[in-house]
């Protein structure tokens, strides 16, 4: 896999312990490679939307002295790693390789097994996709109905508190969440929600450090490739898949039948 300078602020980022807003400045940076590296505390602090102290006490709370070092620090790896193609030769698929190259890690840890428990479990399985993450929500939703008994998809804003309590209501006990930039504030505040009313919550989003991260019960991460004009999402793709592929596991014979009774519809609408 390719190192990238935004690698470093990342790991470096996931191994201390930030608060929401110290998380929120770091996302906003991983968007400002390579020029972060040279920019004040005043200039971040107005390009991430906090205080200049905030911006201080984040680089205190990444280990540095104070903010100098914690720049002389970032500078020194933005200058060591390779020079990343400018716009117009934009290594799209290089980027989307390493997103889902990555994946490895995540689709054998603990969150995935985590999240695949939690899912299999519920039933029905609210599946909740706002905007950028519709397209997402409706993919997973398609394909899990061929599999699970009870599936819903919800991308509607105005209607999605009314969604997550009727899933309460329907005894659902979690619900899936796809959560790519920029994050709905209705997206947030249905996990707000479910958790009020004792669903549990998995999300998958594009980063750890997503400003809600301690509101969820189980974050999935899949990197979205940024190269282009507008975010691709090769690996959230995969990590949707692999999911509902290791749901549909924990039942193998239901499954079976689901597909082989869907089988048979094949010939009413396939060529």
């Amino acid at each position: 896999m390719t190192f990238r300078a935004e690698d470093w602020l990342l790991d470096l980022a996931q191994r201390h312990r930030l608060s929401p807003s110290q998380r929120q400045i770091v996302q906003r940076m991983l968007g400002m490679f390579p020029d972060v590296a040279f920019l004040s505390t005043i200039e971040i602090a107005e390009q991430a939307g906090v205080s200049q102290p905030t911006v201080t006490r984040l680089a205190t709370a990444l280990g540095f002295a104070g903010y100098p070092e914690f720049r002389a620090a970032l500078r020194e790896v933005v200058l060591s790693a390779p020079v990343a193609p400018r716009h117009g030769a934009v290594d799209s698929v290089g980027q989307e390789i390493d997103n889902v190259t990555g994946l490895r890690r995540e689709l054998g840890g603990e969150a995935m097994i985590s999240a695949v428990r939690l899912l299999a479990a519920t039933s029905p399985l609210g599946v909740i996709g706002l905007r950028a993450s519709a397209a997402l929500a409706e993919y997973f939703g398609y394909f899990a109905r061929r599999a699970l008994p009870a599936v819903s998809v919800h991308t509607d804003a105005g209607s999605l508190d009314d969604a997550v309590l009727q899933l309460h209501q329907q005894g659902a006990t979690a619900i899936l969440v796809f959560a790519m930039p920029r994050y709905p504030a209705a997206t947030v505040a249905a996990v707000r929600l479910a958790r009020q009313l004792g669903l549990a919550t998995v999300v998958v989003a594009d980063s750890p450090l997503v400003p809600f991260a301690d509101e969820t019960d189980v974050l999935l991460v899949a990197p979205v490739g940024t190269g282009l004009i507008f975010d691709s999402h090769a690996a959230v793709v995969v990590l949707a898949v692999s999911l509902l592929d290791a749901i549909a596991g924990t039942d193998p014979q239901r499954t079976q039948q689901r597909l082989e009774a869907h089988e048979t519809l094949i010939d009413r609408w396939a060529l």
